[in-house]
């Protein structure tokens, strides 16, 4: 049996029967080149779905409504007028044959596309839903305007993306995940080989946070890595890092979109703690990261034995 990336997707998805899914877990187990893929997939999937499904959408505004109808308005009385060119244009080519004569083997004729009042309503309610998105999702590729607020003007952009991108996870949607400590140790080898960041991945159980998954994200070109945890009540909380050419900064707490964030800098990156306002104390689990006073579960050569023994 061939471990394919079809077979992979399956896999993370729950989606195959028992026996090849066995399979698929030997060949993990045995390749290194199967896990690395694993993990990618598994970082590619995400609980949009999920996501969206908690938030509250607002009406279709009685403005469109209108627009879109006067569009069908527009177009129908026009068709009229273009009714008896067309049929004229019909007699002519039945008249000549043209219509009798055969286009090819490989030569097909077009279908006429769809009527132009349904393409005017699907356009307007594409841009209408695609508004709604852009307006929950933040822009971690960049080349947009970030829509998530802060109370400090001079928060990191990459912090308030993270911070909108974070406002997607509930509870319901995190807990279902089933940590894969392989493939989360893969993808701290690509974090340090291919976005070249030292990044270690805290164990934050003894801070009642279980891990959950981390992440290859990427904001203006830039590694952002986020790692996810879920506290024994409330929402999930991220610490997210990415790497900055500044000086250490002690922890300094704010609010960003709603969320309450914590950030700092040590080692040329940067830190951001992020988690649903009233949760858990960010703030001291911010000094206790910053001080170093926390065991890691993965990132360091020594720790796949911390790893196991958890």
């Amino acid at each position: 049996m061939t471990i394919d990336d079809t077979i992979l997707l399956a896999y993370v998805d729950g989606e195959l029967p028992p026996d090849e899914r066995a399979h698929v877990e030997s060949a993990i187990g045995k390749s290194d080149d199967v896990a690395s893929r694993l993990s990618i997939l598994r970082a590619s999937q995400l609980p949009y779905a999920e996501a969206f499904s908690q938030q509250a959408l607002p009406p279709v505004p009685e403005t469109l409504r209108r627009n879109v109808d006067e569009l069908i308005r527009q177009h129908l009385a026009g068709a009229s007028a273009q009714g008896a060119v067309n049929a004229a244009d019909a007699i002519d080519t039945a008249t000549s044959g043209e219509s009798s004569i055969p286009s090819g083997g490989n030569v097909h004729r077009l279908k006429p596309r769809a009527s132009l009042p349904w393409l005017a309503v699907a356009f307007v309610a594409g841009v209408f839903s695609c508004g709604i998105a852009f307006r929950l999702l933040p822009q971690l590729t960049g080349g947009g305007a970030i829509t998530t607020s802060s109370n400090d003007p001079g928060v990191s952009p990459w912090i308030a993306a993270a911070a909108g991108y974070q406002q997607l996870y509930t509870r319901d949607t995190v807990a279902s995940l089933q940590p894969d400590m392989r493939a989360t140790a893969a993808t701290a080898a690509d974090i340090r080989q291919y976005d070249n960041l030292a990044l270690q991945i805290p164990d934050l159980r003894s801070q009642g946070l279980s891990f959950k998954r981390v992440q290859r994200l990427r904001f203006r070109g830039k590694p952002l890595v986020q790692i996810v945890y879920l506290p024994e009540h409330g929402g999930p909380v991220a610490l997210c890092v990415l790497k900055e050419a500044k000086a250490d900064a002690a922890p300094a707490r704010d609010r960003v979109g709603g969320m309450d964030v914590v950030a700092w800098r040590r080692g040329q990156l940067g830190y951001a703690l992020i988690g649903e306002h009233g949760g858990v104390d960010l703030e001291a689990l911010g000094k206790r990261l910053y001080g170093g006073e926390v065991s890691t579960t993965i990132g360091r050569t020594d720790a796949h034995d911390d790893a196991r023994s958890g």
